[in-house]
């Protein structure tokens, strides 16, 4: 009876680290949140936040070729849209794919996702947070 109490306990608690696992790894490399908070940069795969999403958080500067979406999309080349919640800067986003590699300025405080111009859009080359 001991031996079958002790495999059960023994399942129970592999099984619940597994569970917290699959937790982190869902989570972003902002405040460890999927969803776009007050402070965070956040990156979407498609439009209006659909698909995989990649957020910063306040200090960090700059950002290039880096990670991946939270569904393993790689973030390089791929965003199609921005929120940006940093409460004290903008961010510029510049493309890396044509012959002009233009930038974008995107405001701090947003509560909304904003879509990428055509050119922009999945040639995200990379991201700074400040004005263009």
């Amino acid at each position: 009876m001991r031996a079958i109490t002790k495999l059960t306990l023994g399942i129970v608690a592999t099984g619940a680290l597994g569970v917290a696992g699959a937790a982190v790894a869902t989570a972003d490399r902002g405040d460890g949140l999927l969803a776009c908070n007050s402070g965070e940069i956040c990156f979407a795969e498609h439009a209006n936040g659909s698909g995989g999403q990649r957020h910063f958080y306040y200090g960090s500067a700059n950002h290039a070729a880096e990670g991946n979406f939270h569904n393993g999309v790689p973030f390089y080349h791929n965003a199609s849209a921005i929120m940006n919640r940093d409460t004290v800067s903008a961010v510029c986003v510049t493309e890396s794919g044509d012959w002009v590699n233009d930038s974008w300025q995107f405001p701090a405080r947003s509560t909304t996702w904003s879509a990428f111009a055509y050119d922009l859009n999945d040639e995200n080359g990379r991201h700074t947070r400040s004005a263009c």
